[in-house]
């Protein structure tokens, strides 16, 4: 009994620094990704400090006493929102652009240069490896690309302020710390929305960096296009186009789609007119979170016997 108590007592400590180990592993993998690829933090940040310094060189803008008057407060409440859905989606759809090449290129690049030799001599799973670029580029981007909206915003709107109080720029815009809330609120929804939707095609880019020998990144893009053309050449049928369109914008439409109409014609209360439910509760969502996980789990074990060596 005392033998059995005491391998239990020096069982447990080693059981939490296993899971201590595998948590600090992870963590300094991703941050392998961002030593090793400095243009998934770098091009998000310039472009976040861009849009917040050109409210200092935007020009002046003239408008009508008259027009100005007909601004009421949730007009420029209006505004606020509109400028702070902007100002997160061109950080994104430039971050989106920096992810999608990482993630055709992450493993390709490390066989290429015959650097997987050296993280294969190390005590690293390729499951834990392919989890790391999976999270770095479908958690920690859009995180990273919500706070640099968030911080990018506040700048712009802080000289705005400042040249509107000297009279530079017309008073269009109206601070309401509720309306701002429920907008940043909408954003992280849709970042968490556009991160569940878009997981296959990121797991599928990920199987095609590590399956292919050559040319990830052209035939991401080409094999796709001729699939397109021949399906219709042979078949007549453009299935799987349909299937791409969908897979691209298809939670779009369910999102903002309620009752048979589109809510986007409304007064932009985005929080409560969106079709939040339908959106998340979708089965192709889920089905698609499934379909990841299973592509993931391909490219581990593609990883592990694929060093062209």
């Amino acid at each position: 009994m005392n033998t059995e108590t005491a391998d239990l007592r020096t069982a447990a400590p080693l059981s939490r620094t296993g899971r201590i180990g595998t948590r600090e592993t992870l963590i300094t993998l991703m941050r392998r990704e961002f030593w090793e690829h400095a243009a998934l933090w770098r091009v998000p940040l310039i472009v976040a400090a861009l849009l917040a310094i050109s409210t200092v060189f935007s020009w002046r803008i003239e408008v009508d006493d008259k027009h100005l008057h007909m601004l009421d407060a949730s007009t420029r409440i209006v505004v606020l929102n509109m400028s702070q859905t902007m100002f997160a989606l061109l950080i994104y759809i430039v971050a989106s652009c920096v992810v999608t090449f990482f993630l055709l290129d992450c493993l390709y690049a490390e066989r290429k240069d015959r650097s997987i030799l050296f993280w294969k001599s190390l005590p690293v799973s390729d499951e834990l490896t392919v989890l790391s670029k999976f999270l770095i580029a479908m958690v920690v981007v859009p995180l990273g690309v919500f706070l640099l909206a968030i911080a990018s915003h506040l700048i712009a709107l802080s000289i705005w302020e400042l040249r509107l109080a000297s009279g530079g720029v017309p008073d269009v815009v109206s601070w309401n710390t509720i309306a701002w809330l429920r907008g940043e609120l909408v954003i992280l929804l849709c970042l968490i929305l556009s991160s569940l939707w878009y997981a296959p095609a990121a797991a599928a880019a990920m199987l095609l960096s590590a399956w292919l020998k050559r040319g990830p990144i052209l035939w991401a893009f080409l094999g796709p296009l001729l699939l397109v053309l021949l399906e219709g050449i042979v078949f007549h049928t453009f299935y799987f186009w349909h299937f791409i369109q969908y897979r691209t914008s298809g939670i779009w439409h369910i999102l903002t789609t309620r009752g048979g109409h589109s809510v986007m014609s409304d007064n932009m209360r985005m929080l409560s007119d969106f079709n939040w439910a339908a959106a998340f509760s979708s089965p192709d969502l889920w089905l698609g979170v499934v379909a990841a996980a299973g592509l993931l789990y391909a490219t581990a074990r593609v990883r592990r016997y694929r060093d062209d060596t």
